[in-house]
């Protein structure tokens, strides 16, 4: 699955709301820290506060900060908030919606993209935008751990489905 520059820009921006220090930050001072444009800024923002992932306050004083604890805000919530329904789909690019493939009765792809696409979604929502915050070695070994316990999840699966 390939992230969306918006979706990219999104978690960028949490994660600078995060790192800030500050209590709330404006969308201008966000757009000079992550070197965007305020109003693409301000069109993330609104995507994640119509979300319920940041909020702001009005005001001299005022500014965004996140609606909820990072520990409880995962990175599928980021993900579904900025593309909704895209994190559910494009399971195969030859699909298209309300049309049939030519491999619909046997298709070796199908089955590839479906548990690339599962692992993933497991992936996103076991992962918090607190543990993004912080470093790339500390945020590895915790993809590593999932792995792990996605793949032990799924040989558990498979044993109770094969009887």
């Amino acid at each position: 699955m390939k992230l969306s520059l918006l979706q990219t820009h999104g978690l960028k921006i949490l994660l600078t709301i995060i790192k800030s220090g500050k209590e709330t930050l404006t969308a201008s001072e966000i757009s000079k820290i992550e070197g965007l444009k305020t109003g693409y800024v301000g069109k993330i923002l609104f995507m994640l506060r119509k979300a319920g992932i940041v909020s702001t306050i009005r005001g001299k004083t005022g500014g965004y900060f996140l609606a909820d604890d990072k520990k409880n805000i995962t990175l599928y919530d980021v993900l579904n908030a900025l593309t909704p329904n895209k994190t559910e789909i494009d399971l195969c690019p030859n699909i298209k919606e309300g049309e049939d493939c030519t491999h619909s009765i046997d298709c070796a792809i199908r089955p590839v993209f479906y548990e690339a696409h599962q692992y993933f979604k497991y992936l996103a929502q076991s992962i918090t935008l607190e543990e993004m915050a912080n470093r790339e070695k500390d945020i590895m070994s915790k993809v590593l751990k999932i792995k792990d316990q996605y793949y032990e999840k799924r040989r558990n699966h498979e044993k109770v489905f094969r009887g």
